[in-house]
């Protein structure tokens, strides 16, 4: 793995309540790293890295859900694909509801290429001293909007939540590795993560991609991370709003 030398040190000054985490896939073992010494589904292993507080890693031997099938470490078996599972769980009508569903996600976040993947590693923000290819935040919403705000503080993208009730492991930590697209979606809406009781409802887990780190950096150094019309109350941004529609106005009249 290479070494960490990306500075990450901004995201201390959210003071988040929990700690954001790397992920690193890998094909080869990684060195000096424990492996994870028990079995958990593929999301659930962003909590233990928050809770153990020190990096480790995970072969499919540790996953026991979906997780190592989106990982392209092994074939996604029989009672997914026929949705069997889905409609004994009573989360859709019958197993084509879950089928369609399941054939959709899979278009839309295809899992890893079979065999490329062996390991992936874990590590809270505070331990890391690899370069992630995605960073995790569990944010509470005002902060979520601090960091969504810096990806498109310069470029204006959308914020695009890309989620099912289930699978939420190929969405937050696949596809956001294979596009380079950010994505997030709000604890408690997945299924999976709801009955495990993994996150308390109403967080917005972000999942921040390689691709798209260094320019969420340098934007959140540059831009104001509280606005003033957020602090203004409803009568004084009113104002505010009123007289910078005015001067608008004025500019373009002066430019015709």
């Amino acid at each position: 793995m290479k070494a960490l030398k990306t500075d990450l040190s901004i995201f201390d000054r959210f003071e988040f309540a929990n700690q954001p985490v790397g992920v690193k896939y890998l094909f080869k073992k990684p060195a000096e790293i424990e492996q994870l010494d028990k079995a958990m589904s593929f999301c659930e292993m962003v909590k233990e890295a928050q809770q153990r507080g020190t990096p480790f890693y995970m072969s499919k031997e540790n996953e026991n859900c979906a997780g190592k099938g989106v990982l392209g470490m092994e074939e996604i078996g029989p009672m997914a694909i026929t949705g069997g599972l889905g409609e004994k769980l009573e989360i859709f009508e019958d197993g084509r509801a879950n089928g369609n569903l399941i054939y959709n996600v899979f278009q839309s976040f295809p899992p890893i290429r079979k065999g490329s993947i062996n390991y992936v590693v874990f590590a809270p923000l505070d331990k890391l001293t690899f370069e992630p290819d995605l960073l995790i935040l569990l944010a509470a919403p005002g902060q979520a909007e601090i960091a969504l705000r810096a990806m498109s503080y310069k470029t204006g993208e959308l914020w695009k939540s890309q989620t099912s009730g289930v699978f939420a492991c190929a969405s937050l930590l696949v596809y956001p590795y294979q596009t380079g697209n950010v994505n997030y979606t709000i604890t408690g809406m997945s299924f999976g993560m709801k009955v495990k009781e993994i996150f308390p409802p109403g967080w917005v887990l972000i999942s921040i991609p390689y691709q798209k780190l260094p320019a969420i950096i340098q934007n959140l150094k540059e831009m104001k991370w509280v606005l003033p019309s957020y602090t203004d109350g409803r009568e004084k941004f009113l104002e505010r709003d009123r007289r910078i529609k005015a001067e608008l106005a004025r500019e373009l009249k002066e430019g015709l």
